[in-house]
């Protein structure tokens, strides 16, 4: 082992300066055998102006400076032969070889400042991620009598990382769940998503009423986020035998039974987004239904639903999961089997195009009580 470790860095070291001087180099060779086939019936050396000024977008300056060093004499033995050195082209020469030098040196600029915009990119990516780590950390794989799993897509424009949200706590009133997606990308959403996590934190464990928990975050929401924020989420309670959610402008989640029906469950009062519960005199009560052990919830956030392929069609969601999930009955309630199977096929879905937005899905279900044993003789 201890010899594999140097091979990995030196094979990396070699794909990294084959991606940097590659296409140049190439260019190098490519036109000097052209310029050779051809003989003096036609020129192609001033061609070789194309490596140094193309290294711009991959070498660094010390790479680009070699390049145009080794071509620079490789251009002037082309032009010999090719008959190109006489008096009559003399001045001719001399101007694009000033040329051919500044345009080197350029090349070596635009690298320079290219290095430097993808170095501070990368610093200032690295606080946005590692923000947004800190909000959504992972849930644990069993709380409080459920099993529970989650897998997120980010769609990071440079620092313009989404703001969908999630957590899961084990309260005196039994699991509580919100599911989230801000308004927005960037710092801003991140921002707001903790304020939001934050507020249903101190709220789930002190409140009764799972409307009152949505009060409140709403009203931390209003006071803290940006004024131009706001939050549409799904909270949810786990009860003994059946799930409480309270719906505050999200996407309605999807239960799917033992025997493998797939419910979409419409919120009978649907109620606006956290952080607008001024528009809102009456917020929306919470509303119960079924889930027994054999049961699969899945939340999810729009990315799912805004998600295209190249045909510009939306993600089929509802049809995808009775697709994915009515005929593995036996493995149906398995949440992290869940959450792998629909993000798959979400990515095959969109192909080599990108998400339009952050997609987050959750999945939970009641886990199975341990079997009987007979007492030990």
């Amino acid at each position: 082992m201890s010899n594999l470790a140097p091979q990995r860095g030196v094979g990396a070291a070699t794909r990294s300066l084959i991606r940097q001087v590659g296409l140049p180099v190439g260019i190098l060779v490519v036109v000097t055998a052209v310029d050779l086939a051809t003989g003096s019936s036609a020129v192609y050396y001033p061609f070789l102006l194309l490596a140094p000024t193309l290294a711009a977008a991959t070498a660094p300056p010390p790479a680009i400076l070699v390049i145009g060093g080794i071509s620079l004499p490789l251009r002037y033995w082309l032009a010999s032969r090719d008959g190109y050195l006489g008096p009559a082209y003399d001045d001719l020469f001399q101007v694009s070889t000033w040329m051919y030098v500044m345009a080197t040196a350029l090349a070596m600029y635009l690298s320079a400042a290219r290095i430097r915009r993808e170095r501070a990119l990368v610093a200032v990516s690295e606080v946005a991620v590692a923000a947004q780590r800190a909000i959504l950390l992972p849930p644990s794989d069993k709380l409080g009598g459920l099993r529970l799993a989650v897998r997120y897509f980010a769609v990071a424009e440079e620092a313009e990382l989404g703001g969908d949200l999630y957590i899961a706590l084990d309260t005196p009133f039994g699991v509580r769940l919100i599911i989230g997606d801000v308004l927005g990308k960037g710092l801003g959403a991140v921002r707001t998503a903790a304020i939001t996590i934050g507020a249903f934190r101190e709220a789930a464990y002190d409140e009764p009423e799972l409307s009152t928990v949505a009060h409140r975050i709403d009203t931390s929401v209003s006071r803290n986020a940006p004024a131009d924020r706001f939050v549409t989420a799904l909270l949810v309670e786990v009860r003994p035998e059946h799930v409480a959610f309270t719906h505050r402008g999200h996407e309605e989640p999807v239960a799917i039974r033992a025997d493998g029906a797939v419910h979409v469950l419409e919120p009978p009062d649907p109620g606006v987004p956290l952080g607008l519960g001024d528009l809102d005199p009456a917020p929306p009560r919470p509303w119960v239904v079924p889930f027994h052990e054999g049961d699969l919830l899945l939340l999810m956030t729009d990315g799912f639903a805004d998600a295209r392929d190249v045909a510009g069609r939306h993600y089929p969601l509802v049809d995808r999961i009775r697709a994915l999930f009515c005929e593995a009955r036996p493995t149906v309630a398995d949440p992290v089997l869940a959450v792998e199977r629909l993000g798959d096929d979400l990515l095959r879905h969109v192909g080599l195009l990108r998400l339009a937005d952050d997609a987050l899905v959750l999945a939970l279900a009641r886990a199975p009580e341990p079997p009987d044993h007979p007492p030990a003789p």
